[in-house]
């Protein structure tokens, strides 16, 4: 079967804004080889699914089907169903990813649960079919539980692996990593920017691999849980004693997602974005826990509002740690341009990347044009340090860590999910500005006892960074005002050699 002869650029252009018009033929390249790779029968499956669809669907209709075929491309249209970047009719047509109507029957569900249990009458659970919803790789099935325990909940789910899911991921994950090589060796031909692609696409399908480890989500779960206790804001689902490393048992929340909320007054969307936020971004970067967790899937469908009004915050299989080096490098980051610091911003960057990984020339005019936008008024927050660092890992080669990638991939996610619940992209540095003056304020009294140089604290901040802060601002100012002064002279001078 030729690939070639069914994707075209002109389908992808559909979807593709111009502004990434470069990238429409090594789109195209990467799914012909991905999609060629497959076995006949998989093959054969996504034509059969192609087929289906009306002679007149669109791109849009037909890319989204055609992520609902494979796994690993559902979770990557998962991931972009919110994204702004794409064109509105695509993301709508993603957005239906995010929990799919059920196509395993009521009896081979109850045959895996049983697979899992043993005898569900003796367990004391009686199953409530039909399945609430499936996803990339997973089927979600509610049960209650016939003997109450007091504390547990009398409802639950069981999230199961789907039949023979682990042998086609692997299959897709491996084709995915064979691109990334290939992708390597193309770059000039394919005129894009030289990258690691082998790396960044096998850290993708390592961290996909872990959405098939149902026991590590487990682990994961529990810790959300503990990090939680006590939000009146936000319901983690808690984790029964029936789980096993197929299937997880957890509570069963009630409501709709985060972007059907209803709500008509922008007061109302904020403040339910504003939860989100704080939960998924600002609780984790604030934590004082060396190693912080951070929700790795952040898409609608794992974000409810529930009944009762609360963020409930579902599958936590992608969940990634951050520790104390790249969060305290960001703040550092965040110091450096609000006292227009070149050299810690590079030193920062070089402790996220390491100094050997970055390209200096490069890095430079990345860093000046960071700085000039902080000069023109833009607040040096988590959009501005994510914007950075996605033009740093465009050009200047670096070596993010896993982690770090994620969570610049989790904040797109978000940002549309943002965006979609009713508030304005800036929303997302607001809230988090407000978080972290409240948390400093919270440590404000330890700080008389404490050292000059600890970082104890969630802000990262420690009195002797203080101290430089309240040194080095009105310097600063001083700094700013001249290089702004440059930037106009240089305009100037360009304006005048035009007209010559």
């Amino acid at each position: 079967m030729d690939w070639n002869d069914l994707i075209d650029e002109a389908a992808i252009a559909e979807v593709l804004p111009e502004a990434y018009a470069r990238y429409r033929r090594p789109i195209k390249e990467a799914m012909v080889r991905f999609l060629g790779g497959l076995s006949a029968e998989h093959q054969a499956g996504v034509i059969a699914d192609q087929v289906s669809l009306a002679p007149e669907a669109s791109a849009s209709e037909r890319f989204a089907r055609l992520a609902r075929s494979c796994p690993a491309l559902h979770k990557l249209g998962q991931t972009l169903a919110r994204d702004r970047r794409l064109s509105p009719e695509l993301r709508l047509h993603l957005q239906q990813l995010e929990s799919l109507p059920p196509s395993v029957a009521a009896p081979d569900l109850r045959d895996l649960v049983e697979q899992e249990l043993g005898d569900l009458e003796r367990r004391g659970v009686t199953l409530a079919p039909p399945a609430l919803a499936e996803g990339s790789v997973a089927v979600v099935v509610p049960f209650r539980l016939r003997r109450a325990t007091p504390g547990v909940p009398g409802e639950g789910v069981f999230k199961l692996l789907k039949p023979a899911i682990e042998e086609r991921l692997e299959e897709e994950l491996s084709l995915i990593e064979r691109i990334g090589a290939y992708l390597d060796e193309r770059c000039a031909d394919l005129d894009i920017p030289q990258l690691d692609y082998r790396e960044v696409f096998e850290s993708l399908a390592e961290r996909l691999r872990q959405e098939v480890r149902l026991d590590e989500e487990q682990r994961h779960l529990a810790t959300a849980q503990r990090m939680y206790a006590g939000d009146p804001w936000v319901h983690v689902p808690a984790l029964f004693d029936l789980s096993s490393p197929r299937m997880t048992a957890m509570e069963r929340l009630h409501g709709e997602k985060v972007t059907d909320h209803g709500y008509t007054g922008d007061d109302e969307r904020r403040r339910l974005a504003g939860r989100a936020i704080t939960a998924l971004l600002a609780r984790p970067m604030l934590s004082t826990s060396p190693e912080a967790i951070f929700h790795g899937d952040p898409h609608a469908g794992n974000l409810l509002l529930t009944r009762e009004g609360r963020l409930g915050i579902l599958d936590w299989s992608l969940a990634t740690t951050l520790g104390e080096a790249p969060r305290r490098a960001l703040v550092t980051l965040v110091i450096g341009a609000l006292t227009f610091d070149r050299e810690r911003i590079g030193d920062s960057l070089a402790a996220l990347a390491g100094r050997e990984a970055l390209d200096d020339a490069a890095l430079r005019p990345i860093v000046d044009e960071g700085l000039r936008q902080v000069r023109q008024g833009r607040l040096p927050g988590l959009l501005w340090m994510t914007s950075l660092l996605d033009t740093v890992a465009q050009t200047a080669h670096p070596k993010f860590g896993a982690e770090l990638t994620l969570l610049r991939k989790n904040l797109h996610t978000l940002e549309g999910v943002i965006a979609d619940i009713g508030a304005e992209r800036t929303w997302i540095d607001a809230v988090l500005l407000g978080e972290f003056i409240a948390q400093f304020a919270r440590e404000w009294p330890m700080r008389w006892m404490v050292g000059l140089g600890s970082r104890t604290y969630g802000t990262r901040l420690s009195n002797a960074d203080l101290a430089e802060l309240a040194l080095r601002l009105p310097f600063a100012a001083t700094r700013a005002w001249l290089d702004g002064a440059e930037d106009l002279m240089r305009g100037t001078a360009g304006d005048r050699s035009k007209q010559s």
